[in-house]
C-alpha cells in the first residue's frame, strides 16, 4: 500500500513537470492572431496614453496583419505584427534562409517614392490621432528574410511610419518618415542597419528558435514632436521591394504608442520647452 501511494505521488510530480515544460515551451514561442480587426489592433493593442484614435484603416490581405504574443528574442512579448506575406510566416525556428508566403496585394506608391523601387505585397495600417502632449512615440523592430545576404541590393524590402500634421516648428509634415536610425536623419532599411552598417542596432537571428526572420533591427524607438490636440495622421506601412519574394515583417510594441506625460521625464520635459524636431 505505502509502496502504491510512492509510486502514485512519483507520477504526479512526473506529470506536473512535463506540463510545466510544455508551458514553457509554448510561452517561448512567437503566436499569431489573425483575427483581430484594424480597429481592435490600434485601439485596444498599440495605443495607450494621452492619444485618441478615430479613422483607423488598413490596406491589404487580412493575413498580413496580426496580434503577436510570446517570449521571443524581439526585445518584447506582444503587439502588432505587419508583415509582407501572411504574417505566420514570422513563426520561428528560422529554418529557411528565403521564407515566403504569397499574398498578391499591390505595392505603396508612397513606399516607391522614398525608395525608388517598385514594390509589391504592401500592407498599411493607417489612423488619424490627436496627442494631449508634444511629443509621440512607440517601439518597434523590423526583420526580414533578405538579412543577411541581400544587404546592398535593390532587394531591400521597404517600411516607413509616415507622419501628417502640424509641425511645431511651423509648417506641416507631409509624410514625414519617422522610422530613423537613433540620432540620424537616416531611415531604417536592409542596406542602413546590418552587420556592417550601424551594427549595433541589428540581430543576427541565424539557428533562432522563435523568429523566422534571418536578421532583425534591436527594439528601435520613433519619435515624432507635435501640436497638442491638433489633429494627425500616421501610416505604417511594409513592402517587398523589386521583387515578392523573401518575406519582412515590422513589430509593433503593445501599448507603446503614446503621448506621455510632460512630467514622465526631463528629457521629454525639455522637449516640450521648445527643443527643436529632426
Amino acid at each position: 500500500m505505502k509502496k502504491s501511494f510512492t509510486i502514485n505521488i512519483i507520477k504526479i510530480y512526473v506529470l506536473i513537470l512535463y506540463l510545466t515544460l510544455i508551458n514553457i515551451e509554448l510561452k517561448a514561442q512567437l503566436n499569431v492572431d489573425i483575427s483581430y480587426t484594424p480597429l481592435d489592433l490600434v485601439q485596444n493593442i498599440l495605443v495607450s496614453q494621452g492619444v485618441t484614435v478615430t479613422n483607423v484603416q488598413f490596406t491589404g490581405n487580412n493575413s498580413q496583419k496580426a496580434y503577436f504574443s510570446g517570449n521571443t528574442n524581439i526585445g518584447f512579448t506582444d503587439g502588432i505584427l505587419l508583415t509582407t506575406g501572411g504574417a505566420t510566416v514570422a513563426i520561428g525556428p528560422n529554418n529557411a534562409p528565403n521564407a515566403s508566403i504569397s499574398v498578391n496585394t499591390p505595392g505603396d506608391a508612397d513606399l516607391e517614392a522614398l525608395v525608388n523601387y517598385t514594390t509589391f505585397d504592401a500592407s498599411a495600417l493607417e489612423f488619424d490621432f490627436i496627442p494631449t502632449e508634444c511629443m509621440i512615440s512607440f517601439y518597434y523592430v523590423f526583420g526580414s528574410e533578405e538579412y543577411p545576404e541581400f544587404v546592398g541590393t535593390q532587394f531591400n524590402d521597404a517600411f516607413a511610419f509616415l507622419l501628417t500634421g502640424p509641425d511645431p516648428n511651423g509648417g506641416m509634415y507631409n509624410k514625414k518618415n519617422i522610422a530613423l536610425i537613433p540620432n540620424t536623419n537616416l531611415p531604417v532599411t536592409i542596406n542602413n542597419v546590418n552587420n556592417l552598417s550601424y551594427s549595433q542596432y541589428y540581430v543576427n537571428n541565424n539557428n533562432g528558435q522563435t523568429i523566422q526572420f534571418d536578421g532583425f533591427t534591436t527594439p528601435l524607438q520613433a519619435i515624432a514632436y507635435v501640436v497638442p490636440y491638433q489633429t494627425y495622421h500616421i501610416k505604417l506601412v511594409i513592402a517587398d521591394a523589386s521583387d515578392n519574394a523573401y518575406d519582412s515583417g515590422v513589430f509593433l510594441k503593445g501599448g507603446s504608442f503614446s503621448a506621455p506625460s510632460i512630467s514622465a521625464t526631463a528629457t521629454h520635459s525639455s522637449v516640450c520647452l521648445g527643443a527643436s524636431s529632426t
